[in-house]
């Protein structure tokens, strides 16, 4: 899996000042909600990444982007945005950010792991294992859990705003227990 990042370019995710919400989108309406909302100047990050499959019967290779976390969007924003996301009919429902920092700090690590071009996949929220930092290499001050797959280690890293997370692998020796 190769990735890709769609956000404005140029802005720092803690650097915006309004508020944040997450946009639950109607199916499969994420990448074009960012459109929309790009013609509106309206910030709107939404991390995807390239997903390669092949077509079994002929063997065709397929790549497209798809959001890493299906169904939601990030947006920053006014009141008066709020209003123009909710005219662009792509939304299910918005959910409010009890904890504007916590977010931030979660998604700036994600768009860190998928700007690194490490090796990842996508699982629920997870709970096991400590709770760690990476020491070195390009993800070095992300902060994370730690489990243990089939010999390898994978550090998780959880968005508790959705109930989901992304896996990464690093070295054992590159991690330090907080």
């Amino acid at each position: 899996m190769t990735t890709a990042l769609i956000v404005p370019p140029g802005i720092s995710l803690d650097s915006l000042t309004g508020q944040w919400w997450v946009a639950h989108t109607k199916s499969r309406q994420e990448k074009a909600l960012a459109g929309d909302l790009a013609r509106l100047n309206v910030f709107c990050f939404l991390p995807v990444y390239t997903k390669q499959t092949v077509n079994r019967r002929t063997g065709r290779v397929f790549c497209a982007d798809v959001p890493l976390f299906p169904g939601y969007a990030f947006i920053n924003g006014t009141r008066d945005d709020r209003e123009q996301v909710l005219k662009t009919n792509r939304l299910a429902r918005t959910i409010e950010v009890a904890d504007p920092r916590r977010l931030v700090h979660e998604l700036t690590q994600v768009q860190r792991m998928l700007v690194s071009g490490a090796p990842f996949s996508r699982s629920g929220r997870l709970r096991r294992g400590d709770p760690v930092r990476v020491t070195r290499g390009p993800l070095r001050g992300v902060e994370g859990v730690v489990i243990h797959v089939r010999s390898r280690w994978r550090l998780v890293l959880n968005v508790d705003m959705l109930g989901q997370s992304v896996q990464v692998e690093v070295e054992a020796d590159a991690l330090e227990r907080l």
